[in-house]
């Protein structure tokens, strides 16, 4: 299988399918498909139908969205981490997964995922007053952490994750949301600090950032630096 990606410091949903691929435990590889270049909008359009990435070939078969891309290994590799084992545990991790993929608009917007670079603090305060006051911002933050805390409530026990010692899908789609948190600043909950810390800790979130900040290098942008 081939999955096509586009840069790994801020395309949010191919860092999710690629590790819902990792999560498979199948074999695949990737390709990376920068959308800023001239040629990008030719090359994507000649690929993929509807204009989006990331896309999963597999032999004459093309997946083209991220949740369908996760289903799909499932359905390939029954019992992988994908999902939790247990079927009332994967019905609530398909019900957390997907309230990240349909909601959260504002906060997406105002704070577009960036893994190389950081909001400044200055004596120890974030200057991101103005960006968690834009209409509608500061109530997504609390319904992601409120989110969190309900579903480790019920299924977390036993570990750090969402459903405890094991990291699953719905993990792997709200963890973008977890670097914005560090990439903005954002003020957290006890609780949900440490979710977040836990998930960016984990060993596939981790390669996927060290990734990233290789590729920005690579390309000219400066790892961590401040925002302007």
């Amino acid at each position: 299988m081939k999955l096509i990606i586009g840069g790994k410091w801020s395309s949010t949903w191919t860092m999710r399918g690629w590790l819902a691929c990792k999560l498979s435990g199948l074999p695949f590889e990737t390709e990376t498909l920068l959308l800023s270049r001239d040629d990008s909008k030719a090359k994507l359009a000649a690929i993929s139908p509807t204009g989006l990435i990331p896309i999963l070939f597999d032999g004459d078969l093309a997946i083209t969205d991220t949740w369908a891309i996760a289903e799909y290994l499932w359905e390939k590799a029954p019992g992988c981490d994908i999902w939790p084992a247990d079927l009332p545990a994967r019905t609530a991790a398909r019900s957390s997964a997907g309230e990240m993929h349909a909601h959260f608009v504002e906060l997406r917007a105002a704070m577009p995922m960036n893994l190389v670079k950081r909001w400044p603090i200055a004596n120890g305060v974030p200057s991101n007053a103005k960006l968690l006051g834009r209409p509608g911002v500061a109530p997504q933050v609390a319904r992601v952490q409120e989110s969190w805390r309900q579903t480790r409530a019920t299924w977390g026990q036993g570990g750090p994750f969402l459903f405890g010692a094991r990291f699953c899908f719905a993990d792997a789609m709200w963890a973008p949301m977890a670097s914005r948190f560090r990439t903005y600043s954002v003020p957290l909950a006890a609780d949900a600090q440490a979710y977040a810390d836990a998930v960016l800790a984990h060993p596939l979130v981790a390669e996927w950032v060290a990734g990233a900040e290789a590729q920005a290098r690579e390309i000219g942008i400066e790892a961590c630096r401040a925002f302007p």
